[in-house]
């Protein structure tokens, strides 16, 4: 009897660790088994399930994913490489839809195929809406924005929230980054010579006020010259001395 019961002991034992199961810190767990998905879920903390029943465990908070090197395509053309990183977790109310739509397959799964092909249709069609200078300078804010909202439209609904995004500066290969370095120089000599003309203007400016300034006073001056006042100023220079002739040439000196 005492074996009999240490046997049953050790049975129970073994049918009770079978029937607990641990939902991880942050994730829900859907619950199937050979009769279907059940609607209820298991939040985090150990719970105790039928044996024939099986679990998949999803994040409902903050996963960061990173994809490397995806290929895309600027409006002119122009192939480019690009990293993205990805903020996201799982909506709680609709993991039982999620597992409906892609059966058991884990969160790593789901990330490396369905949510990475969908990031990267986000980011292409992105992208084709600019050339590759814009992708390179200006626009990089803007195709982070197309980005994440195209992602949390078509994400959102499927039961996957997008936060935030992280996108890399391009890379490209060797005769588009000529094409680039070419078009940049370019550019630059535009934007110097921008400057350059609107220096000369300026300066242009500066001579045309100076003279307009000098020719006022001069007029001010030559209107004040009066016949009068020049006769003044000779008799105020004049100091009572008599010019002195020098012979019979005619050379006149000044005198006292």
């Amino acid at each position: 009897m005492k074996v009999i019961s240490i046997i049953v002991s050790l049975l129970i034992t073994i049918l009770a660790f079978l029937c607990v199961e641990k939902v991880p810190q942050g994730n829900v767990a859907v619950m199937y088994s050979t009769k279907g998905v059940k609607e209820d879920t298991l939040n985090a903390g150990w719970h105790f399930v039928s044996p024939l029943t099986k679990t998949t465990d999803y994040p409902i908070r903050t996963q960061t994913k990173e994809y490397k090197k995806l290929n895309v395509a600027t409006s002119d053309g122009k192939n480019l490489t690009m990293n993205i990183s990805v903020n996201y977790h799982v909506d709680p109310t609709k993991v039982v839809s999620i597992f409906n739509k892609f059966g058991n397959a884990d969160i790593e799964q789901l990330e490396d195929g369905y949510l990475r092909t969908r990031v990267q249709d986000g980011l292409r069609q992105s992208v084709a809406g600019y050339s590759v200078i814009e992708t390179f300078g200006v626009k990089a804010g803007d195709i982070k924005k197309d980005t994440i909202e195209t992602l949390q439209q078509r994400l959102g609904k499927e039961g996957f929230i997008i936060e935030d995004i992280a996108i890399s500066s391009p890379e490209a290969d060797r005769s588009t980054q000529a094409a680039i370095d070419e078009r940049v120089k370019a550019n630059q000599e535009l934007e110097r010579a921008k400057t350059d003309k609107k220096i000369a203007e300026a300066n242009a400016e500066k001579r045309k006020i100076e003279a307009e300034g000098e020719a006022r006073a001069n007029k001010i001056l030559n209107d004040s010259l009066t016949s009068q006042l020049i006769e003044k100023k000779k008799i105020d220079k004049w100091k009572g001395e008599q010019p002195i002739e020098i012979g019979g040439s005619g050379v006149i000196v000044g005198g006292k």
